[in-house]
């Protein structure tokens, strides 16, 4: 599954093979806006708040339904996104695409988190609420394109950025990752503490390997 967003915004965004489709869902004004990348278009998302996780803050996210395909259960499995984040849009929690939540169900996710601006890929299993995290050796807060990609095999998680691998986790090779919920990218909902993505995000894909 694969959403490049060059069809532009008109809702629902559909993914290549037609599979999903995202809508908006927006709160406290936020917008989500088209930009150019690649010969193509990428989203923009709101823009950092000065008082993270307010109520007053804009929000603004792509959300699919329900994706119970994309369950990657104890396979293999690759996610992730390209990614434009300015030095100064780094924030306290910001997501990229998530699919799931971290207590009482189960995860998978790329999020780009703290000031430093650093990518980590994150996973939760349906039989424990331990959060596995990878988290890269580099920021990718420069105001440049990048290509971070989550990948599980069996008992390694990693997280690449521009091709190279910058971090790497150990999980249960057991860990399976299952449930009903919808695919979100540039936060997890709406909510005040909704870890607003601040920036631009395109080429988005998950894809189940085995």
């Amino acid at each position: 599954m694969r959403f490049t967003f060059d069809g532009g915004l008109g809702e629902p965004v559909g993914d290549a093979s037609g599979r999903l489709g995202l809508r908006s869902r927006k709160a406290a004004g936020g917008q989500l806006s088209e930009v150019p990348h690649d010969g193509g278009l990428a989203v923009r998302f709101p823009g950092r708040c000065e008082h993270y996780g307010a109520e007053s803050c804009e929000r603004a996210i792509l959300q699919s339904g329900p994706a119970e395909f994309l369950n990657p259960h104890r396979g293999t499995f690759t996610y992730g996104a390209t990614l434009l984040v300015q030095p100064n849009e780094t924030s306290k929690g910001a997501n990229v695409v998530q699919k799931g939540f971290s207590v009482g169900d189960s995860q998978f996710k790329l999020q780009v988190d703290g000031d430093a601006g650093q990518p980590s890929c994150v996973i939760v299993g349906t039989s424990s609420d331990t959060i596995y995290v990878a988290v890269a050796s580099r920021s990718v807060a420069d105001g440049r394109w990048h290509r971070v990609v989550c990948s599980r095999s069996n008992s390694l998680l990693t997280v690449t950025v521009d091709g190279t691998e910058r971090g790497r986790a150990t999980i249960p090779s057991s860990l399976s990752i299952a449930n009903d919920d919808p695919l979100c990218i540039g936060g997890k909902g709406t909510s005040a503490n909704n870890d607003q993505f601040v920036g631009a995000i395109d080429d988005v894909f998950v894809t189940r390997i085995a």
